[in-house]
């Protein structure tokens, strides 16, 4: 290459690196350091108005949070208040047209679609009007106040802005603490009431029977109703309950909590409304005049009787006190499993080394963790319509310390469905099939295989003889 070329390229680079210099990186800095839309400070915001062509939404927050005080008075959702806040506060200015236009409505600012005010300390900030999107780029057209010029901000500061009443109302229907729960009742539309009684920190009895319940289930169902949140709120002064089916309501759930039921509040489902395409349910708290609309899923989660919150355990035993193990199948394939104390497991007919400890292990588990999805006989009647009579397995587990058997359980395929009991028991299970399928094992599931053997050799015993080209302690001194 000839100095010439060389010369050349050297003062191209040169004047790149004053173009970038000169032009590019204080646009850079320029992008970095943008003005914000509207100066405040958002932990001292007191008060906010939005105002639209068809509403005007007022907000003001007080010693309890965040309230609504138009166009109804109730507490607001404190969590989308400083959303909105965020999105005003954190705007930043694109581009500024420094000249006002003369037709604002080619702007979408003759008729804003949103205008807002905020106070922050005592002062009102000028209010921020919204107007069209950019064709393209992505950004909307606002002004400030009385300003000669209009600002180009990130066009989704309107939809942040543009909130209807019910966008910012608190949705919680019901507030309190799971632990503070002593006592639900969930009472059906014939009148028919489940009742779940707190009798210890997570135990439960369900009522009518007076059965254990599934603390999971309790759990959940407390979660379900403490998470209800509204997506409306159709009338805030009901006086026809009627209109809204909540004259006669077909559920009814109060909960007890607090120091002798201090904290007690009842809801009361209603009839099904739509919405576009959604159903949605009224619903109403007995203490309040307010009508609110719940997706229908709430009402399908929240109607529950007493079997779905019984306890399904097929049956409860300490998995650690199992020393014995016969699992009898219907095609006579049988295996034996066997330990001492709490020595390894063996299966019978087979070298010691061959079981698979940790399979025998969780076989024992999955015995302990079955449970219902559904009562199908209580009491059990003629097994036969279960296919009980013949079952397909039949796991009986004993004591290791001799202390007799501890359970025989059943389970059968019939007619598509899977059936449980303990032999003896008073109810028949319907299970899951996954839960048949844990269970259903050959006697090779609890043997190790000639690969599982080479993978994990056995550790040489402490009493095993020295390899051949070991030397025994003291052999040397003997071959001297």
């Amino acid at each position: 290459m000839s100095w010439q070329r060389i010369g050349i390229l050297a003062l191209l680079v040169a004047a790149l690196g004053g173009y970038l210099w000169l032009y590019e990186v204080p646009k850079a800095r320029e992008e970095k350091t943008k003005a914000k839309l509207v100066a405040v400070d958002k932990t001292k915001v007191t008060a906010i108005d939005l105002v639209a062509p068809d509403h005007e939404v007022a907000l003001a927050k007080t010693d309890k949070g965040w309230r609504l005080t138009k166009p109804v008075d109730a507490p607001a959702d404190d969590g989308a208040v400083t959303a909105l806040i965020g999105a005003l506060a954190d705007a930043e200015v694109q581009k500024t047209i420094d000249e006002l236009p003369s037709d604002l409505a080619a702007f979408g600012l003759d008729k804003p679609t949103v205008t807002v005010k905020v106070t922050a300390a005592g002062t009102e900030s000028p209010p921020v009007a919204v107007g069209k999107n950019t064709a393209i780029g992505g950004k909307t057209y606002v002004r400030k106040g009385d300003e000669p010029k209009l600002y180009l901000v990130a066009s989704t500061l309107g939809f942040a802005l543009n909130k209807q009443a019910k966008d910012l109302r608190d949705k919680q229907l019901l507030n309190f603490q799971d632990d503070a729960v002593t006592r639900v009742d969930i009472m059906a539309e014939n009148g028919q009431t489940t009742s779940l009684k707190r009798k210890g920190k997570d135990a439960w009895t369900v009522d009518p029977g007076g059965y254990a319940a599934d603390p999971t289930e309790v759990r959940s169902y407390l979660s379900s109703l403490r998470a209800t949140r509204a997506v409306d709120f159709p009338d805030d002064a009901a006086t026809d309950l009627a209109k809204y089916g909540l004259d006669k309501p077909r559920l009814q759930v109060t909960v007890v909590a607090g120091k002798e039921g201090a904290d007690t509040h009842t809801l009361l489902f209603g009839k099904d409304t739509t919405q576009g395409s959604q159903t949605q349910v009224y619903v109403k708290r007995a203490d309040t005049p307010t009508v609110f609309a719940v997706g229908d899923w709430t009402f399908r989660t929240l109607s529950k009787d007493a079997p779905q919150f019984r306890d399904k355990t097929v049956f409860a035993f300490d998995p650690s006190r199992v020393g014995h193990i016969v699992l009898a199948r219907k095609d006579r394939v049988n295996v034996t499993m066997s330990r001492t104390g709490d020595g390894p497991w063996i299966v019978e007919g087979e070298e010691a080394t061959k079981a698979k400890n940790d399979a025998i292990s969780r076989f024992v588990d999955d015995v302990h963790d079955l449970r219902g999805s559904g009562i199908a006989a209580e009491p059990p009647g003629a097994l036969s319509r279960f296919g009980l009579d013949a079952p397909d397995l039949r796991i009986t587990l004993d004591d290791k310390s001799g202390g007799g058997q501890i359970a025989t359980v059943l389970l059968a395929k019939h007619d598509g469905k899977y059936y449980a009991m303990a032999q003896g028991g008073g109810v028949v299970f319907e299970v899951r099939d996954y839960m048949f399928t844990r269970l259903d094992k050959q006697p090779k599931d609890f043997l190790a295989s000639e690969a599982d053997k080479a993978a994990k050799p056995a550790a040489p015993s402490p009493t095993q003889p020295p390899a051949d080209d070991e030397a025994a302690p003291g052999d040397e001194e003997q071959d001297e």
